[in-house]
């Protein structure tokens, strides 16, 4: 875990500064960071650790592995490093928390792939998939490898399970090269998830991490953005990889787009343009994009929880507007009777949704939320 006495790497500005950050000190940074760590493949080729910097140090796109590794189980955390031939803030994207999360990992190797560093003023740090044995093994929340939710086990920990010491790699080691962090989510394999929106932490960090995570939520481009109202008093009570971020005062925001663990090529063009979005945002790349219109906020977000282990049946779809009291679903015991009605707290949007059947009991089946028009003071 990340004691409290821990440093940030000093930036020579913030993104929105009128000095330029330089490219070449966060290549070096991130070779110190991450010497010990990484195994690197180029074109398919193996480079001995003391090829590293020689690889690392060049402009360009490097391929990298972060091994990580318990007494009885390994595996790697694949990520792309684009330099830009200019000086500039690093923006890192995370994506992949969870494994049947795919729009985001599609997203992330696409915009890895087609990313050149000739039109780049900083550098971009994308590790596609922070939670690879959740992705090979299929599973939804936590890992196949030690039961555990990585996004709930932040900053992680140096010496305990595997997906604690992914969270600890990717806290300690990766987060401070970073001007700004993108945690790029959907809903899971078994969420129905609707509209598609960003958060940021509007009551957690400093005033200026908290200005410009909000300018980001808004600059990603999404019609709707929710200000989280979590409050960090305690660095350990940041444990969601974006909040995480918060707490080392590094602007972030959560992007929520795609789920029902399917390949949603909506959700994955708007998390593209939204990478996009924020580079321009952050003058990494020189390009306007319009400001977005119509935006609106989510607020006052009511969960409906199952009381049993059963059966969900889904009567509604994300996205849908619902009143207070109208029947969303029901659950049923194993048997097929129904037990529990799952009615609407509110009038309002039904933002998410359990899309499957499996409930289990005090897991979510229904989110519903208010929204409104945006304004300066959101």
């Amino acid at each position: 875990m990340v004691s409290k006495t821990s440093t940030r790497v000093v930036k020579s500005v913030p993104f929105r500064g009128t000095h330029v950050a330089n490219t070449a000190k966060s290549t070096m940074r991130l070779i110190k960071a991450l010497t010990c760590f990484v195994t690197l493949s180029v074109c398919g080729t193996p480079l001995a650790a003391v090829e590293l910097e020689e690889a690392l140090a060049a402009e360009g796109k490097h391929f990298l592995a972060i091994p990580v590794s318990t007494a009885n189980h390994e595996t790697s955390i694949p990520i792309t490093v684009v330099n830009g031939q200019s000086p500039g803030p690093t923006l890192l994207i995370l994506a992949g928390v969870h494994g049947s999360e795919y729009a985001p990992i599609l997203a992330s190797q696409r915009f890895g792939v087609a990313l050149d560093p000739a039109h780049l003023s900083g550098a971009v740090i994308i590790v596609h998939m922070a939670n690879l044995p959740a992705y090979l093994g299929r599973t939804i929340y936590t890992s196949p490898v030690d039961g555990l939710n990585l996004n709930r086990l932040f900053p992680g920990k140096a010496t305990g399970s595997l997906s604690e010491r992914i969270a600890y790699i990717l806290t300690s080691e990766l987060y401070p090269l970073a001007d700004a962090v993108l945690d790029v989510h959907s809903g899971d394999g078994n969420e129905d998830l609707r509209p598609f929106w960003t958060g940021y932490y509007a009551q957690a960090g400093n005033p200026e991490v908290i200005s410009e995570s909000k300018a980001m939520a808004y600059a990603f481009g999404l019609q709707y953005v929710v200000p989280f109202q979590w409050q960090l008093s305690d660095p350990s009570d940041a444990i969601w990889a974006g909040s995480a971020a918060v707490a080392l005062d590094i602007p972030s925001i959560d992007v929520e787009a795609g789920g029902m663990g399917i390949v949603d090529d909506e959700a994955v063009a708007v998390i593209e343009e939204g990478f996009h979005r924020i580079l321009a945002h952050m003058g990494i790349i020189k390009k306007i994009y319009p400001t977005p219109q119509n935006q609106k906020v989510i607020y006052d977000r009511q969960s409906i929880k199952s009381p049993i282990d059963g059966s969900w049946v889904s009567l509604k779809s994300a996205g849908e507007t619902v009143s207070e009291g109208e029947l969303l679903g029901y659950v049923t015991n194993w048997h097929g009777h129904r037990v529990f009605d799952a009615r609407s707290p509110k009038d309002g949007m039904l933002m998410l949704r359990l899309s499957a059947p499996p409930a289990k009991a005090g897991e979510t089946l229904a989110v519903v939320a208010s929204t409104r028009a945006a304004n300066k003071d959101d």
